[in-house]
């Protein structure tokens, strides 16, 4: 994951969506502490362009327990259009929870698991997005 800092003009532009949000990171600490260490703070935000060049933030929030406790996932789109296809915005999120297994220690494999209960693998467990 490449992190980047948009400018406040673009930022300005755009409309914050939030996707996913984690209330309880911090009951996996050795988890919560990963994440911290990979984008190198433990509140705030970090930003990035996905492979389909939608920009996405993490929010990490501390509640004193000195580790990230509660984190968000925000896609900007443009203000006066609708969102992007729901396909490429499944699919972003599906390469930031791969991201975030590997950084955080746990098996990317598990990761596939959950897509595969939903619609994103075929009957030959091939990705589909």
């Amino acid at each position: 994951m490449k992190f980047i800092e948009p400018s406040a003009e673009e930022l300005a532009a755009l409309r914050a969506d939030p996707l996913l949000w984690e209330q309880e990171l911090d009951v996996r600490p050795d988890f919560a502490e990963a994440i911290e260490r990979a984008v190198g703070k433990r509140a705030g935000r970090v930003y990035w362009r996905s492979a389909h060049q939608h920009l996405y933030a993490l929010e990490l929030a501390d509640l004193g327990r000195g580790r990230p406790s509660m984190a968000m996932v925000y896609g900007f789109w443009d203000r006066y259009e609708p969102r992007p296809p729901e396909d490429e915005i499944d699919a972003d999120l599906f390469d930031l929870c791969d991201w975030l297994a590997q950084v955080g220690g746990l098996n990317p494999a598990d990761i596939g698991k959950v897509c595969a209960t939903r619609w994103y693998f075929n009957e030959e467990n091939e990705c589909l997005i």
